[in-house]
């Protein structure tokens, strides 16, 4: 939290930046210090197991550690990382480094690692249920329709997925071509939408773009590969669309 509002200070944010942020958060290694040994601990890939970066000036040595973990545990796993004959000199300076600590400060500083490594656990569920729970979906529709790209980003970032249509077909790229946020569009494409999506009305994106005369978002949306003769509902095209409204326009005019 404290990160969060460092970060953010007092500028408003939309709920889903700031869940997406906290996420990240979440997934950052925790790191810790005893005097000039210092370290990084996080959560491995996929299933494996939780690794601790232990590093002494420009010295490195990285072991994994066991679920629940306890002292005992960490200094187990560290002395079976020095134990592996296939490199016999590579941490001689860090483990020479952990052997003139005093008993109370090895103690101290494995209770540290076993600390930091449940810290990681913890944090990996929290930014599991996060994500599983969120309603990054529906917030996903919300920033298309507002124009919010900073909210559509952290959901796209989240899994929301931009190709899943609302009870009415439409996709967050029909949403934001319908309103005319052409600054969405390319953000939307890169991250997997339909260009040539028909909605439950037979209307693509570029339909709405041309139906509502928003012009930025039809230069956008042909760019990223939009047909403007693409046939919609009874075979009506977004040029055709077009061309009408500019004929109503002119006779309105007259």
């Amino acid at each position: 939290m404290d990160a969060l509002l460092h970060e953010f200070g007092n500028e408003p944010q939309h709920t889903s930046v700031v869940l997406a942020r906290a996420h990240a958060l979440s997934l950052a290694p925790v790191e810790g210090r005893r005097g000039d040994l210092v370290w990084q601990v996080r959560k491995g890939d996929y299933d494996r197991a939780t690794q601790v970066d232990l590093r002494w000036g420009l010295h490195r040595l990285t072991f994994d550690v066991p679920e629940n973990a306890s002292t005992r545990d960490m200094v187990r796993a560290f002395e079976r990382r020095l134990g592996n004959k296939n490199e016999p000199m590579a941490f001689s300076a860090i483990a020479d480094r952990v052997s003139r600590l005093t008993l109370a400060q090895h103690t101290d500083m494995f209770h540290d690692l076993a600390m930091a490594a449940e810290e990681v656990r913890a944090q990996r569920a929290d930014a599991q249920r996060l994500r599983e729970n969120a309603p990054w979906q529906a917030w996903l529709t919300g920033a298309s329709r507002a124009g919010h790209e900073a909210a559509l980003l952290a959901c796209i970032e989240m899994g929301a997925d931009v190709r899943m249509a609302d009870a009415s077909g439409n996709t967050a790229l029909h949403h934001a071509s319908r309103f005319g946020h052409a600054h969405l569009i390319k953000p939307l494409v890169d991250a997997g939408a339909d260009i040539s999506a028909l909605n439950g009305q037979g209307w693509a994106p570029l339909h709405l773009a041309a139906l509502h005369k928003h012009a930025r978002a039809c230069d956008q949306l042909m760019r990223n590969g939009a047909d403007a003769e693409q046939p919609g509902w009874r075979g009506r095209t977004p040029t055709r669309m077009h061309q009408r409204e500019r004929s109503y326009e002119q006779a309105q005019a007259l």
